[in-house]
């Protein structure tokens, strides 16, 4: 099957050609590149492009296209318009401080093929910790080993809104492109909005068919812990906190896996917001301001309840 990598590209000048090298070790080199920068302030756009002219001829027959956006938008909207470039059978976006491992996209188009897959989902390394998430113990019971490091998910939707799974955080989702197209990142959104993606394509594909999604273990993809991410930023001000868009999406929803997503990634949220706001009275403020999250969370913890039972 043919494979587009698209890289979002904003201010990685100390990654993006770690990131790009990653795909030149490829055992299998992807059939097309698409680079979208998200008018980057730094280097990166000059280091990619003198990347690509240095290693053009070891990208063979591997079309490659550098998409250059004159507004910073964020990286939904960069994705977007990368999925709108591309033509292949299978997409990944590959995250412009992330890599691949040499084998990877070699074990994708055979697992693809062999087992007729429709989604991946592949485990992470956390560089340079080296930790490798998901734990597969507490996720068993929805695990099928198919393969050396794949399993088919028994219950998609059950693993994926379970706090134990990692689905959308950094590049680690591979999908056939026919499953994206009705389907777009929320542009403006910066935090999980790769959950909300990639949720909303699963329901998608299920909705369809039966559909056959798969967890590629192995520690494949390597995500590269930046200082300055989000998960690492600090705040002075509750309002300088996104709300995910999961929550705002499912808050009224009363489908069983779209309350223990919201739930979950509301659970995260909350966590995420009184470990970085720098003041105690910034925290109160926060929890006073969301107060109306609070009922639906409570449903959330003995929904969760009730599925461990």
């Amino acid at each position: 099957m043919t494979h587009t990598v698209i890289i979002p590209l904003f201010n990685k000048a100390s990654y993006i050609a770690q990131t790009l090298h990653s795909l030149l070790r490829q055992h299998k080199m992807p059939e097309e590149l698409i680079i979208v920068d998200d008018a980057s302030t730094d280097h990166s756009l000059s280091i990619t492009h003198e990347f690509l002219r240095n290693h053009a001829a070891e990208f063979g027959h591997c079309r490659i296209q550098v998409i250059e956006l004159s507004e910073n938008k964020g990286p939904g909207n960069a994705r977007n318009i990368g999925f709108a470039a591309s033509s292949c059978e299978l997409i990944s976006f590959l995250d412009a401080d992330d890599e691949y491992h040499p084998s990877l996209l070699e074990i994708v188009a055979e697992a693809f093929n062999k087992h007729q897959l429709d989604f991946m989902v592949l485990d992470i390394t956390f560089m340079p910790c080296r930790e490798i998430y998901p734990n597969l113990e507490p996720l068993k019971k929805y695990l099928e080993p198919i393969a050396a490091d794949l399993y088919l998910i028994k219950d998609p939707l059950g693993a994926v809104s379970s706090p134990h799974f990692i689905m959308g955080v950094g590049s680690n989702v591979i999908t056939k492109r026919k499953w994206i197209a009705a389907h777009q990142y929320i542009a403006e959104a910066q935090l999980n909005e790769g959950i909300d993606f990639w949720y909303r394509v699963l329901k998608g594909i299920l909705n369809s068919e039966p559909g056959k999604i798969a967890l590629q273990t192995g520690g494949y993809l390597y995500v590269n812990e930046v200082p300055g991410s989000l998960s690492r930023k600090h705040y002075s001000h509750f309002k300088q906190i996104e709300l995910p868009p999961v929550i705002l999406r499912y808050i009224n929803s009363k489908d069983k896996h779209d309350r223990l997503l919201m739930g979950m990634i509301g659970e995260r949220w909350y966590r995420h917001a009184l470990k970085n706001l720098i003041s105690n009275h910034q925290k109160v403020y926060f929890m006073w301001h969301h107060r109306r999250f609070l009922t639906p969370y409570l449903g959330y913890l003995l929904l969760k309840m009730n599925v461990r039972s």
